[in-house]
């Protein structure tokens, strides 16, 4: 997916077959009746952000016999990493705290998905007979140096994507919200448009729907940012002081989500800096023409930006690459992306293995890290086959 500039946000037919074949993967390797909603969504979002992330990525997962299980270990290793590193002493209990340079079945695992093995001119020698564990790659990517760890690219990627997308196709498919059939369906028809080769992103993300609501891709994924930020606490020292500011709380203040503020209700956001928004859309719409088209972008996204800041929106913080104009909300289309091939995968074939594992309806999924990772998903009794996927 490559974007010239302000002229255009890119061709994303090949990130989205990416994730479809990624999904379809997981499914046939992880079996037919019981699947992992955390590892699945996992297993999508990570092999996406290595492929986007390295050069050589691609290539080397498809020359892996392990990627499969690679992929899923390093996944599974992220979270008990970042879990471990935020224990106190007490909550250790004796153990020792994770320390990078220990790591080295991960090391290997990132050098195995990460570049591709050397092919070596001399007769008699293959590229099989390079170790796995140390590819012969005169790539500078190293987990063991700090300024060459893929980790330095991957972790705020990937962080940033799993947990939105999990969440929030929990709540479009499993909380019983009188529109999730027409939230899925915006979904599964902006997969559709992302398939056309005359698609302009932008347009399909900001596109109003036929359903009775008009709700817009990118009001979804507004909504999922809202109640699920994924940078939900930012510690700053200012001035020689410790401050904090809980990102996620005022998210959920009324200001913001009025009368309802725990339920997840992409249609708010129609009534949200409702000028500036239009204006935005509007303008979303013409950037991909001139440089003139470019700046009134930047302008109106940088506007409606602190309009919704002034309400307590900030999802990225106040200052991230991922929010930045010329990223023309790269972030937000990819978890667009990905929910909507949960959405159109599973599509009305599975439901919760138990029905107590997800909070009353009014109440807000739990945010906590470790949430819902073994949350399962089983094939209804009646459901019989695959139809209706995109090719």
């Amino acid at each position: 997916m490559k974007a010239n500039g302000f002229r255009d946000d890119g061709d994303w037919r090949d990130l989205r077959n990416q994730a479809i074949v990624f999904f379809d993967e997981y499914m046939k390797e992880s079996g037919t009746e019981l699947i992992k909603l955390a590892e699945l969504t996992q297993f999508i979002v990570l092999k996406q952000s290595l492929c986007y992330l390295f050069e050589g990525a691609q290539e080397a997962l498809e020359r892996s016999k392990t990627q499969f299980d690679d992929v899923k270990f390093i996944c599974r290793r992220i979270n008990e990493l970042w879990i471990r590193s935020k224990m106190t002493e007490a909550e250790l209990d004796g153990a020792k705290a994770p320390i990078w340079s220990d790591e080295e079945d991960f090391h290997a695992a990132l050098r195995r998905v990460t570049v591709s093995k050397k092919t070596f001119d001399m007769p008699g020698m293959f590229p099989e007979d390079v170790p796995d564990d140390k590819p012969g790659d005169t790539t500078t990517l190293d987990p063991t140096k700090p300024t060459e760890n893929p980790m330095n690219l991957l972790l705020p990627v990937y962080e940033t994507m799993w947990r939105v997308v999990m969440r929030c196709f929990l709540e479009i498919k499993h909380r019983g919200a009188p529109n999730r059939s027409d939230w899925t369906a915006i979904l599964r028809g902006y997969l559709e448009d992302l398939g056309d080769l005359a698609c302009r992103p932008n347009d399909a993300f900001h596109k109003s729907s036929t359903t009775a609501s008009s709700v817009r891709p990118a009001e979804i994924v507004k909504e999922a940012l809202r109640l699920y930020p994924p940078t939900r606490r930012v510690h700053r020292m200012y001035y020689d002081e410790q401050v904090a500011a809980n990102i996620e709380e005022c998210h959920r203040f009324e200001i913001l989500g009025g009368q309802d503020p725990l339920t997840f209700r992409p249609e708010r956001w129609q009534n949200i800096c409702t000028a500036q928004r239009q204006d935005f859309y509007n303008k979303a719409a013409l950037s991909a023409s001139i440089q003139k088209d470019w700046l009134n972008y930047r302008t109106a996204k940088d506007t409606l930006k602190n309009e919704e800041a002034k309400l307590g929106y900030m999802p990225f913080a106040h200052y991230c690459a991922a929010d930045h104009p010329k990223t023309k909300e790269f972030a937000s289309k990819m978890i667009a992306l990905v929910v909507a091939v949960l959405c159109n995968g599973l599509k009305d074939e599975w439901e919760l293995a138990d029905p107590t594992s997800l909070p009353l309806t009014g109440v807000p999924l739990d945010s906590d890290r470790a949430a819902y990772e073994g949350l399962k998903l089983k094939r209804k009794a009646y459901s019989i086959g695959n139809e209706g996927g995109f090719d």
